[in-house]
């Protein structure tokens, strides 16, 4: 069965298409300009207008001289806090509103005037809160503030190397600016960055039974929930839990990030590479793809290492919490140089046997890869924030949506291939359809128009052939009075009408065609001087009701009239159209204020009988009450 490598390998081209040169190299550019533009903002944020301060006393507390130092300043594995000391300049003194703008410092940092706590987070001892490098901007209070103050800034290196960097002061105004760009850069893009992988890992665990690549999509998942986990130990800076609980969170979220890395990568490499190799030799481990079942136990051994490295960070941090995530911290930066180090030889092996063709993905990827190298070896060896992965992270969906869509094109192409195959086969049995299709309705037209002819065939020849009949048997009799005559005559002529317009109401609105039947029994009505009332509810298009049942339903209420006007001598006749209360049905009445008469006696016409019948024939419901007050008669039918 042809997997999604297969349709790849069919539908992509040996070698780059020149159209595509252009739009790797603008996104390389675009890539660099972000991450250009971000270093930009960083350095131009670090240096603002202000005393920018660089020369201090610094002394590792309790009881340690102050020797003189210059920022920045780190030292490594130790426990206690650090002070650093310098002098507050008369021009400082003098501002409005005169702050402190720090710029790094890797723990808590608490600012002290002449030996005052006057602001800060976090405590000097115990349990760190965790603030990372972010920037703080510090009030010094207007009191306290004089030529020559003694300011100290306290840090306390609770994870990592507790480095402060230059410092500045001046205007809180004028510093603010500066502190909202370093902010951002170092807390809300990484927030950002974190939202994204939360998304992209609920993304790829829904998805990854759907799409078939269980492999990549999980990778892929564990990948991005690693690094939203790496957020969640950084950002918040009071969380819920302890502080060795947020380092334990970051550190494992940095151990999760390198796994999946690898797993990720060999997993690309190898579902959408040419020829797989079954038994890869020492080198083919990194450069060539691996077989489906080598990356089955990798992506086990990967679970594996995670769970045990987790483990090995938990003890590490219940043993000594401020030495042990020092270590935890020296340990991870080297797994993490080594692991991406790893991934950009493989990615560049696998992009170049395939004569980089798909640039799209190449550049992105290879970017993310060495923008995560860059800043691992500027903040673990230089002491320098970086922001080229925040920035390369933000384009690595990028990177996957347009491989992915690449090949979904692939895909898309092979499919509309061989559905052009199809289309000239669906295209023959269409037309054969068509033509069977024009036959039956022809049939069915035809069949129609007979049942039709043959209905009203019935009608005339039961209703007015009947009647006609009647009255020229009783005519050759000389039974037959002139005014009977007539009255017979205008009867049938009454039917026939009736048949006419039954068929030319068809199949559509009730209330329309009870509109005909108005206009027929109205003269009789005012004749006989008995008022007609019409109350007729708009109750929509009743399509079940056709020619047949509106002919009967006619002649049921032409009896009624009839009979009411010839036996019950009423003033007043009325006729009702209403929805029954389920809205399923209708009700149609035809009610008088006649003498009325006993419904259970046995009268000797059939009138009653006939409307019986008739409203069998059409799946209708006879209502009949009679009294001294008068008479309704009700047909309740769907429609």
């Amino acid at each position: 069965m042809a997997g999604p490598a297969d349709y790849q390998r069919k539908m992509t081209p040996s070698k780059p298409s020149p159209a595509r040169w252009p739009a790797a190299v603008a996104i390389l550019m675009l890539l660099v300009a972000c991450c250009g533009g971000l270093l930009f903002v960083n350095t131009l944020a670090e240096n603002v207008s202000g005393r920018r301060v660089t020369d201090v006393l610094a002394a590792d507390l309790p009881g340690d001289a102050f020797v003189p130092r210059t920022l920045p300043h780190w030292h490594c594995c130790a426990t206690t806090p650090m002070r650093f000391r310098t002098t507050l300049d008369a021009q400082t003194a003098n501002a409005r509103d005169p702050a402190v703008l720090i710029v790094s410092a890797h723990d808590n940092a608490r600012l002290f005037v002449d030996g005052a706590l006057v602001a800060g987070e976090g405590p000097s001892t115990g349990d760190p809160t965790n603030w990372s490098r972010r920037p703080r901007l510090l009030h010094i209070p207007t009191p306290l503030a004089r030529a020559g103050a003694l300011i100290e800034i306290e840090v306390q290196r609770g994870v990592g190397f507790g480095h402060l960097r230059p410092i500045y002061f001046g205007e809180y105004d004028r510093l603010y600016p500066s502190y909202v760009a370093l902010h951002f850069l170092r807390a809300d893009l990484q927030v950002a960055n974190g939202i994204i992988g939360a998304f992209v890992a609920a993304f790829c665990f829904a998805a990854a039974s759907l799409l078939g690549v269980r492999g990549l999509m999980y990778s892929l998942g564990g990948l991005a929930a690693s690094w939203s986990l790496q957020v969640l130990g950084l950002a918040p800076s009071e969380p819920p839990w302890s502080g060795v609980v947020a380092n334990g969170i970051y550190f494992a979220g940095y151990l999760g990030t390198n796994v999946f890395l690898i797993w990720f990568f060999v997993e690309w490499t190898s579902v959408f590479a040419d020829k797989p190799s079954q038994r890869p030799g020492r080198f083919d481990l990194l450069l060539a793809p691996w077989p489906r079942q080598l990356r089955r136990r990798l992506a086990m051994g990967s679970v594996a290492v995670l769970a045990l490295g987790v483990a090995a960070i938990a003890f590490n941090l219940q043993r000594d919490a401020a030495i042990g995530s020092q270590d935890v911290d020296r340990v991870l930066g080297w797994l993490g140089l080594v692991s991406i180090s790893f991934c950009l030889v493989r990615v560049v092996a696998y992009y170049r046997r395939s004569g980089f063709r798909d640039l799209f993905e190449a550049s992105a990827f290879l970017f993310v890869l060495i923008a995560a190298i860059a800043d691992i070896v500027m903040v673990r060896f230089f002491f320098i924030y970086g922001v080229s992965l925040g920035a390369a992270v933000m384009f690595f969906p990028l990177a996957l949506l347009l491989s992915l869509a690449a090949r979904a094109r692939g895909v898309f192409e092979a499919a509309t291939a061989t559905a052009d195959k199809l289309n000239l086969l669906v295209a023959a049995r269409e037309r054969e359809i068509v033509d069977a299709m024009e036959e039956l309705r022809r049939n069915e037209r035809a069949a129609m128009l007979l049942e039709e002819r043959a209905r009203i065939m019935r009608d005339m020849h039961d209703g007015i052939g009947g009647q006609l009949l009647g009255l020229l048997l009783q005519a050759r009799s000389q039974k037959l009075s002139e005014t009977a005559l007539v009255n017979g005559l205008e009867q049938s002529l009454d039917d026939l009408r009736m048949v006419v317009d039954s068929l030319e109401q068809g199949e559509g609105s009730l209330t329309g065609a009870l509109g005909a039947f108005r206009s027929r029994i109205e003269p009789r009505c005012e004749a006989a001087g008995v008022e007609l009332a019409w109350q007729i509810e708009d109750v929509g298009d009743t399509p079940n009701i056709g020619p047949d049942k509106t002919l009967q339903i006619y002649r049921v209420l032409l009896e009624a009239c009839t009979n009411a006007l010839q036996h019950g001598a009423p003033r007043r006749i009325g006729v009702s159209l209403q929805r029954d209360a389920a809205g399923g049905g209708v009700e149609i009445a035809l009610t008088d204020d006649g003498a009325g008469f006993d419904p259970n006696a046995s009268l000797s016409g059939r009138g009653l009988a006939n409307m019986r019948t008739r409203a069998n024939r059409i799946g209708a419901v006879l209502h009949l009450t009679s009294d001294a007050n008068g008479t309704r008669v009700a047909l309740s039918l769907g429609a």
